[in-house]
């Protein structure tokens, strides 16, 4: 199962309803091609870190998806609308299973790593020779 993150920033004229109704729209999309939204995120009004189109603050608005890798094609139809969409500023999508899969993979701290060597410890005689 892969997951992803997809952030979406939007105009911030636009209103409560027609920013619910922009979110239900590729939340619809999403599920209706075998996609599964896990969670909603938004963030409300926020101060751009420069301007987009004259455009100081933008809506934002992150979606947590499910899906299998046959069903993953669906990321650029979802990005190729938002890029359509006159109505979203900026968008990213971040395919995060594999940050979780890489962070239980590496090694806890004072846990030896496969195929190395554990590094001396501070005072530990090591061949005859003390390390400092």
């Amino acid at each position: 199962m892969r997951t992803y993150e997809l952030a979406i920033v939007a105009d911030p004229r636009l209103s409560d309803e027609e920013m619910i109704a922009l979110t239900d729209e590729y939340k619809q999309l999403i599920q209706s091609r075998g996609g599964e939204i896990v969670r909603e995120e938004s963030w409300g009004k926020r101060k751009l870190a420069y301007p987009i189109r004259k455009v100081n603050e933008g809506r934002y608005v992150f979606l947590y998806l499910q899906m299998e890798p046959k069903t993953a094609a669906l990321i650029p139809e979802v990005e190729l609308r938002l890029k359509q969409n006159d109505r979203v500023l900026r968008y990213l999508t971040v395919r995060t299973d594999l940050d979780i899969k890489r962070a239980t993979n590496r090694a806890k701290p004072g846990q030896a790593i496969p195929g190395q060597e554990p590094a001396p410890v501070e005072g530990e005689v090591v061949a005859n020779e003390e390390v400092s």
